[in-house]
């Protein structure tokens, strides 16, 4: 899976074209494609608002929530279990170039002019997807013992959509 990718719902798509970014994010109202990389395309297979805490396993182990055999760990609330193995993805792939880094750590990549896709692919089960891709998926009722876990590890990390995630419970 080399180049860019754009996971979305909407689909499929023959060209991406720049959208305002959200309002209340660094960004709000840049308009731009958004891609990611192949090495973390495995944060955004998963329906756009399931919360989640994505990272690369320790090369120490010293945390053992953290710790896994696979390199690349994601955890998902319980509850949304029925949408990841009916999730109606598309994974468009793109030419890397007319793109630009923003995010070294997030691997986002972005570009102010519009993207042909060069080939789309749907995801319907992402927990098949994950496996395929080597991934751990872990199931829980909280996900806010992995934020704590990954920022006291100082681990590489992505939390995504936690707005949407349970209340803390500790």
């Amino acid at each position: 899976m080399p180049g860019l990718h754009h996971v979305s719902d909407a689909g499929p798509l023959d060209v991406l074209v720049p959208r305002p970014s959200p309002p209340g994010t660094p960004h709000e109202g840049r308009r731009w494609v958004w891609a990611v990389d192949a090495e973390r395309l495995a944060n955004y297979l998963l329906p756009r608002d399931c919360p989640r805490v994505c990272w690369a396993t320790p090369a120490d182990g010293t945390h053992p929530l953290l710790t896994s055999p696979a390199a690349r760990v994601v955890a998902v609330e319980h509850r949304w279990v029925p949408r990841l193995t009916d999730a109606g993805l598309f994974v468009h792939d793109l030419e890397p170039a007319g793109f630009t880094l923003l995010d070294p750590v997030a691997g986002y990549w972005v570009s102010e002019d519009a993207a042909a896709v060069r080939a789309v692919r749907r995801v319907d089960d992402c927990l098949a997807a994950l496996a395929g891709l080597g991934v751990e998926v872990r199931l829980t009722t909280d996900l806010w013992p992995y934020v704590d876990a990954v920022v006291a590890a100082g681990a590489r990390f992505s939390a995504i959509r936690m707005r949407n995630a349970g209340p803390r419970t500790t």
